[in-house]
């Protein structure tokens, strides 16, 4: 099958989890590689078996570049000790990475854990880059949308996996299902602490506090439990210039990028910590 097939059956199987954006209503049938809400709106399956959800694209910094360098330092497996932590907490089968970039999160999850995983970030260059390539197996569905508008029923989702990235409760509570958990990673106050120090020796950007983030979600939210994840990862001359380009940490380093590529690192820190929310 090809991409815009596996993406219909995919959406098939889950059609009453699912949430027209614009009108609120449920979707009725996937036809002709397009998915179709009762009130007639339409959204077409992309040839990369992705669907668009916004009314218009959305610019943001992180360039078509910056992802590729992502994507190739997360292939290389920085995430992954982080991410089997994450998927010992799922207990749902029908799970969004929310604000899921360019897709490497989503696939090694899919791969890893016997579930329906959908990821969904508001850069459409983000999920060019996840829909690129062969067909992953297990396949996740992937999609353009707006963290404020989820495109899912009221309880439609039994596990919300949320990566560093933004995030909205309001949204995250209304389709959360009873039973199901929301997985917040946040970074911990010595994540690529080597690279801060290279870049930030001295000065407001030289440490970094993850308590107004954590602080948030915990208000937010009476009961979280929290695991910290730390260990280092090996750099090469490769995966540094990844790291250094992939960054919003040295985007205001980009006069020294050529004397920070040089002076390099041979291992960076990555420390998380996971917060979960079960209803």
């Amino acid at each position: 099958m090809n991409k815009v097939e596996l993406a219909s059956n995919f959406i098939k199987q889950h059609l009453h989890q699912f949430q027209c954006p614009i009108c609120k209503s449920n979707f009725s049938e996937v036809q002709s590689g397009a998915l179709i809400c009762v009130n007639h709106h339409s959204f077409n399956i992309a040839k990369k078996g992705s669907l668009f959800f916004l009314n218009n694209p959305v610019n943001t910094e992180y360039t078509t570049e910056m992802l590729s360098y992502r994507n190739q330092f997360l292939t290389a497996g920085f995430f992954n000790p982080m991410l089997e932590e994450v998927i010992s907490k799922i207990s749902g089968n029908f799970i969004l990475d929310a604000g899921c970039g360019e897709g490497t999160t989503t696939k090694w999850m899919a791969s890893h854990f016997n579930g329906d995983f959908v990821g969904l970030d508001i850069s459409k260059p983000a999920i060019n880059i996840a829909g690129s390539g062969v067909a992953p197996e297990p396949y996740p569905l992937f999609m353009v949308g707006d963290l404020a508008q989820l495109p899912f029923a009221d309880q439609g989702l039994t596990t919300i996996v949320n990566i560093l990235s933004p995030a909205n409760y309001q949204e995250f509570d209304r389709t959360l299902a009873a039973g199901g958990e929301l997985i917040k990673v946040i970074p911990g106050n010595h994540y690529l602490s080597e690279l801060r120090q290279l870049v930030y020796p001295d000065g407001e950007h030289a440490t970094y506090d993850n308590a107004p983030v954590k602080n948030h979600f915990i208000e937010h939210y009476d009961h979280v439990e929290f695991t910290k994840v730390n260990y280092k990862f090996p750099l090469n001359e490769q995966l540094f210039t990844a790291l250094f380009n992939m960054t919003p940490l040295t985007w205001q380093a980009k006069d020294r990028k050529a004397a920070i590529l040089q002076d390099g690192l041979k291992e960076i820190t990555a420390e998380f910590e996971i917060g979960v929310v079960r209803r």
